[in-house]
């Protein structure tokens, strides 16, 4: 058992060697999300998908449960301050090494931005009024024709998507046996607005329960984003836009639509004078209008304030000590992102095209 515990140590310490050249070092970072995080992420996912559950939530009530096993012992043996210590620095340094072998690492990769070698349009009212004309044209007539779409051909439309236009951007293809799964714990979910996540032990996509069809087809590709390698918000909203986007199916492309709406409703709020805000949001479809309110709504009625607070914090503190500058903020940079990779890939159709 001792033996064990030195070897279980010592791959502890060499594994956290490699962490943390990773968060210093781009092209170690680099050598993972590329060689090392395929690997992992789908030899973890597979052994998950054999069972129906989340192992995700289990996961971290293990090692919340070796916690107080360590803090239990120190007290019955009465140890002493260095024993806890030593057993509780051995379990947070494993929590911590698994975070980042099994994901976490992909946070100190070259950006997007350097690995396309893309051009970052200027955030300024001018253009993003442009790009606000072109979306509120598309998301009334989006509103306009949507009707249905079959949740069961979501995932693997996504696949195909991610297959070609996210590994093409240096990300991982989407495995057919990394299907969502249901949170355990939903309602903690429902209490905090989480409408979905990807548990970094096991690699596995999770959905709210709770989620609404007009959500669904955005949340999922956002979602299957953070499995394929994105660690930034603002990055993986503009995957399950474009995902949505490119759809044949108009209900899938109002997700889309409907899911940016809030950061659009943000900028807007802060670039457009109050008459000219006025005059865009009288330029909304009114079912577009309708659902959007009718979405906030819902999901005000389901949080608990304090829980909210706390979460947001975490999440916050998690983002900004991952060189996430923005923090929780950083959602909202998806319109940042949307407008340089649509310039981007038009100067490549007019390149290629000459």
């Amino acid at each position: 058992m001792q033996f064990m515990k030195k070897v279980l140590t010592i791959i502890g310490f060499v594994l956290l060697a490699f962490v943390l050249c990773c968060r210093w070092s781009t092209p170690v970072a680099d050598f993972y999300a590329v060689h090392i995080y395929p690997a992992i992420s789908g030899g973890m996912s597979l052994v998950a998908s054999i069972f129906p559950f989340s192992l995700e939530e289990i996961t971290v009530v293990c090692f919340v449960a070796a916690l107080i096993t360590v803090i239990v012992k120190t007290i019955k043996k009465r140890a002493g301050f260095f024993s806890w210590l030593k057993g509780t620095a051995l379990i947070v340094m494993w929590l911590f090494v698994w975070f980042y072998m099994g994901w976490g690492n992909n946070y100190f990769r070259t950006s997007l931005s350097g690995r396309l070698h893309m051009e970052k349009v200027h955030f300024d009212k001018d253009n993003f009024c442009r790009f606000l004309d072109d979306f509120t044209v598309q998301l009334n007539l989006a509103a306009e024709e949507a009707a249905g779409y079959d949740k069961d051909e979501i995932e693997d439309q996504i696949k195909a998507f991610y297959d070609v236009k996210a590994v093409a951007c240096g990300y991982t293809g989407i495995r057919n046996w990394q299907h969502a799964k249901k949170p355990l714990l939903n309602p903690l979910y429902s209490a905090v607005g989480v409408m979905g996540y990807m548990g970094p032990f096991f690699c596995e996509t999770q959905l709210n329960e709770d989620l609404q069809d007009i959500e669904y087809p955005f949340v999922m590709a956002h979602e299957k984003a953070h499995l394929a390698g994105v660690t930034s918000e603002a990055e993986a909203n503009y995957w399950g836009f474009a995902f949505c986007r490119q759809s044949d199916n108009p209900a899938i492309r109002y997700s889309g639509y409907q899911g940016l709406l809030p950061y659009v409703f943000s900028h807007a709020n802060s670039f457009l004078t109050e008459e000219e805000y006025k005059a865009w949001a009288t330029s909304l479809s009114p079912r577009a209008l309708t659902d959007y309110a009718t979405s906030r709504e819902y999901w005000q009625k389901k949080r608990v304030k304090w829980i909210n607070s706390i979460q947001h914090t975490a999440m916050d503190l998690m983002l900004r000590t991952n060189k996430v500058d923005e923090g929780a903020k950083d959602y909202y940079g998806v319109i940042a992102i949307l407008m340089s990779m649509d310039a981007h890939e038009d100067k490549i159709i007019t390149t290629n095209s000459k």
